[in-house]
This record gives C-alpha cells, sequence and structure tokens, in this order.
C-alpha cells in the first residue's frame, strides 16, 4: 500500500493536502494500490458507523428492567462512559456529539473520516489521467473510484442531509471532486445535488467496468461492478425513483448468478442456531443455554455477500458492550453480566416463530432468561442482543462461559462488520414493484426470500397478508437487514414515522420516555460541533428544540 503524507490533513482545512510534493504517482498501478487506502475494512482506523445508527432506530430498546448494583462501591453498573453515549444517541440528543466527548467517549468520527477516504478516492481521479499504463488499468482504477466516491456520498447524505424525500433542494453536504486544494467556502451542496453526483459517479462506473474483462469485473475485497448496480439501485430506491430501481436491482440479479440468497436451511441443519433443539425440554443448564454461530456469513463464502466493508467493533462499539459484576462467578439470570442495549420488542415481534432468522440472525441474552420449563416459552419470548449476522466469539461448544465466551462479536483487525448483499437486491426489486402496483412481481420477489427463510419454504399467512404490497416489503426489511445499519435510513424516506424510547433513569431507576416525533429534525444528525468549528463556512441543520436537549416526556 502506497503511504502517501500529502493526502492526511486535518479537519481545520477541511480534509486538504498539506503538500503536493512529496509523492507523485507515476503509473496507473500505483493508483490502483492506492484505491486500497479508501476502502473502510477491518485492518483501517477510523469509524464508518461509529455505532451510532442502529441505537436511534427503532430496533433498538434499552434494558427493560432496572439493575440495582448489589454494592454501590464496586458494582457500579452504569458507571461506563459508553452509557453516556447511548444516552445520548438513544434520546437524540442535538448535542449528542459534545454531550458525548464530555464524557469520556471521542468516538464521533464519520464525517471527519469519510471525507478523509473521499481523499484518496479523488486523489486517484485526479492523477489517472496523467500517469502511464494501459487504458485498461486506468478505466478499473475510475470504475472503482467512481464507485467508491458514491458509496461514501450515498452514506454521508443519509447521515449529515435532510431526507431526499422530504426536500431534495434541502441541506446536504459538502461535495468535494478533487484532492487538490480548492480556493472557494466549502458549504453544503443541497441533497438533490449529492444524488445527482451519485447516479452520475455510478452510471460511469458500470459503463467502465462494463468494457472491462470479466477477471476486473469482479475481484473479492475491491469495487466491482456488482456492488456499482447495488449501489445504483439503492440510491435511485432512496430517491424513489421506482422503474430504474426495478432496472438495476433486476439487472444485477439476472447478470450476476453467482450471487445468491442465502438458503438458513443449511445453516440450521448444520447446527447453527441461538437455541439447542432440545432446549425447551432438557433439564441440563447448558443445553438450555447453547448457542452456536455461523462461521462464514460475512465473508466471500457466503454466496450472499458481493462485498465486504468496515470492521465488527466499529458496528457494534455500543451496541455490544456489557455491564458487569466483576465479583461474581455466575453467567446465568443476571448474576453478573448485563446489557445495555437489546432488540426491541417491536422488531422481536415482526418475526413469526417459525421464521429461521429469529434463530440465526439474532443473539439470544443470557441476562434475565426465559423460563424454560414453561412448556409455552419459545424464540418470542426472550431477550436478543442488539446485533447479529457477526462472527461470534465462541470456543466451538456454543456453550457460555463466565471468561470471554459470552457469544460476543469478534473484534480484530481481520472481521469484517458490514456487507453489501445480493438479499438487498430482491428487497429493493420488491418494493419498486409494489409501488409501481406490480404486486405479482413483487410478491415473486419476497418469495425468493421467504423459501430460504423457512425450513418448508414457505412463509406463514400473516407475512403475506393483512397489509398492502408496500407495507409487507417494508415489513421484510426490518427482517431481513436488522442491525446491518440501514434501518435508520428506511425511516427517513418512509417519512419519518413517530418513535419512542424508553430509558430507565440512571440512580433511581424511573423510567423515562424520549419521542421522535414524525418529521423531527432529529431525524437528520447535526454536524458535530467540532467539525464547524474549523470549518466556519458549514452551517448546521435545524435542531429540534433549538439545539437544547431532547426532554422526557
Amino acid at each position: 500500500m502506497i503511504s502517501l503524507s500529502l493526502f492526511f490533513a486535518s479537519c481545520g482545512d477541511f480534509l486538504e493536502p498539506k503538500s503536493q510534493s512529496e509523492f507523485i504517482p507515476e503509473t496507473a498501478d500505483q493508483l490502483n494500490e492506492l484505491i486500497i487506502s479508501a476502502i473502510p475494512d477491518p485492518s483501517s482506523s477510523g469509524s464508518f458507523t461509529c455505532g451510532f445508527l442502529d441505537v436511534v432506530s427503532d430496533d433498538v430498546e434499552t434494558l427493560a428492567k432496572y439493575v440495582d448494583p448489589r454494592d454501590p462501591t464496586t458494582d457500579l453498573w452504569y458507571n461506563q462512559p459508553y452509557v453516556s453515549a447511548v444516552y445520548a444517541l438513544y434520546t437524540w440528543r442535538p448535542g449528542y456529539a459534545t454531550y458525548m466527548q464530555s464524557n469520556g467517549y471521542s468516538q464521533t468520527g464519520i464525517y471527519s473520516e469519510v471525507y478523509q477516504k473521499l481523499v484518496y478516492v479523488n486523489a486517484s481521479l485526479d492523477y489517472i489521467d496523467k500517469v502511464s499504463g494501459d487504458m485498461a488499468m486506468k478505466n478499473y482504477v475510475k470504475a472503482q473510484a467512481y464507485t467508491l466516491r458514491a458509496f461514501y456520498y450515498l452514506h454521508l447524505v443519509n447521515i449529515y442531509g435532510v431526507p431526499y424525500t422530504s426536500d431534495r433542494n434541502g441541506p446536504g453536504v459538502p461535495i468535494r471532486t478533487t484532492a487538490a486544494k480548492e480556493n472557494r467556502k466549502m458549504v453544503r451542496n443541497t441533497v438533490g445535488e449529492v444524488y445527482d453526483l451519485v447516479v452520475g459517479d455510478l452510471h460511469n462506473a458500470i459503463a467502465l467496468f462494463e468494457e472491462l474483462e470479466p477477471s476486473l469485473q469482479y475481484r473479492q475485497f475491491r469495487p466491482t461492478l456488482p456492488m456499482a448496480l447495488l449501489l445504483l439501485s439503492r440510491a435511485y430506491l432512496y430517491m424513489e425513483n421506482w422503474e430504474n430501481a426495478a432496472i438495476y436491482s433486476g439487472k444485477l440479479i439476472s447478470d450476476w448468478p453467482r450471487f445468491q440468497i442465502k438458503n438458513l436451511n443449511d445453516l440450521v441443519n448444520d447446527g447453527y442456531s441461538n437455541v439447542h433443539k432440545d432446549a425447551f425440554v432438557s433439564t441440563n443448564e447448558n443445553v438450555k443455554r447453547t448457542q452456536r454461530f455461523y462461521p462464514d456469513f460475512l465473508t466471500y463464502a457466503n454466496t450472499d455477500v458481493i462485498w465486504l466493508y468496515n470492521d465488527a467493533e466499529d458496528l457494534i462499539r455500543l451496541t455490544a458492550q456489557e455491564m458487569y459484576q466483576g465479583r461474581s462467578s455466575r453467567l446465568i439470570n443476571n448474576e453478573t453480566f448485563a446489557t445495555l442495549t437489546h432488540a426491541s420488542p417491536g422488531l422481536v415481534d415482526s418475526y413469526d416463530s417459525r421464521d429461521l432468522r429469529l434463530s440465526t440472525y439474532l443473539v439470544r441474552d443470557l441476562y434475565n432468561e426465559p423460563d424454560y420449563s414453561n412448556t409455552s416459552s419459545s424464540l418470542t419470548t426472550g431477550k436478543y442482543r442488539a446485533y447479529g449476522k457477526l462472527q461470534i466469539s465462541d470456543d466451538g461448544s456454543g456453550v457460555p462461559s463466565t471468561t470471554g465466551n459470552r457469544f460476543l462479536p469478534v473484534q480484530d483487525t481481520r472481521t469484517y462488520g458490514q456487507a453489501l448483499r445480493i438479499t438487498e437486491a430482491y428487497l429493493i426489486l420488491a418494493e419498486a414493484h409494489a409501488q409501481l402496483g406490480n404486486t405479482q412481481k413483487a410478491t415473486d420477489a419476497l418469495n425468493e426470500i421467504w423459501r430460504r427463510r423457512f425450513s418448508d419454504g414457505n412463509a406463514p399467512a400473516s407475512y403475506a397478508t393483512g397489509h398492502d404490497i408496500v407495507e409487507l416489503t417494508h415489513r421484510e426489511r426490518r427482517r431481513e437487514l436488522c442491525f446491518e445499519a440501514l434501518r435508520w435510513f428506511d425511516l427517513r424516506r418512509w417519512g419519518m414515522p413517530r418513535v419512542t424510547h424508553n430509558w430507565r433513569e440512571l440512580s433511581y431507576g424511573d423510567s423515562q420516555t424520549f419521542v421522535l416525533e414524525q418529521n423531527d429534525p432529529g431525524y437528520t444528525f447535526p454536524v458535530p460541533e467540532s467539525i464547524l468549528l474549523v470549518n466556519p463556512d458549514l452551517t448546521q441543520v435545524p435542531l429540534a428544540g433549538n439545539g437544547s436537549a431532547r426532554q422526557p416526556q
């Protein structure tokens, strides 16, 4: 990998290159290597989500039962900085970043981290026509750079810009298409302008990729043609351009049969499930608490995976944290460990008890376990942690211990946290056709997913009836894409509905209810004050309550 200090910069100069003389690339191959520096992977430092995006959604709830410290001098369940971070986000504080930083939690860097990656992307495009190399390699570099730039801007504008569906002329994020220093103010472009860039870049990328030989159209760990197709269909979906969303998701599905929806029956048949088959009849405590998780969901061995990105540690930075009491030796029924965040009842209740995603996508929480002796107990009566589909730490037995094997995600420089998946293409196809009134085509796309989510291949009647076809596609997106940092974006584009979050007051356990109202300004993340201070031309978005802390109702 090429190390180019000219591409590093501080937030103070909006990631401007500090020098144009230290290194000048000379070949297309060098720029192809530079692209690696622009990819968010487990080995790179930085934050792509900071663990924010699931905490603010309706898929997460905080501890429903107050945990009273056994010994206030040593067992302070809440005396951990991440609790304040969760609180600031979970209650949608306009000043979340400042509040988090003042409480010792400094990971608020989505904005600056992503723009730093964009410097590498733009530098590749700046230099590619000035260096030596064959045209195929130059076009390959361009295709990758356009795909990555679109990927990043689509992410940024859906965090820091108002929803496209509410105001395409509203404040988006600054567009930067060169790594060179520009003598202009860095102000927000409109949301529509950002989407125009995203769509234009992806069309450019697709055209370039399609002229390349097949070996350059798809390479693992690299931006690819299938990635560009999925992102373009996602962008059109967010824009409510249903026709093009259907065209490009359908093109991906038809042109790339190597990608297939993972059949969860294969996982369960191999013994991977969050509940042992005898859990509700056995008297063996370990059998009741056994969980075994897939070894290959976020790997290229999974035919569902189009592209891997980000690290697991970033994604679950907040939701996998545990509160614990060090003096206890047991790990059962709130003796030792508790988790502040859980999967919300709304999410868990959206699954039929026969849905294999409930037993494979979610990690069962052993805190406050269900009564296994009760024959009416089922997978829908337990608590689940607010993460899933990740590589989970396990010694192979599936039985938790009090040291290190509590079904926490593996967090190292080799473990990915997110993926672009072919299943999303089917979900996009279904929703687009539903909006176009093509009910049968939408149902056919949903059935392609459902037949791989149930042991008999058939979804229950409740999944396919009782709601109009558009609502069915929305419900299916929630079930399938849970804890992939996409739910928040869906809520934004589906009319910014009213969301309530309950929080247990830290000292006395009193319940507080915070509300994100419909069309609330809180649906757009304010840019952290630390960024605004060094970028005075960057305006803030409208803030809920004029920036004051949201009060419980």
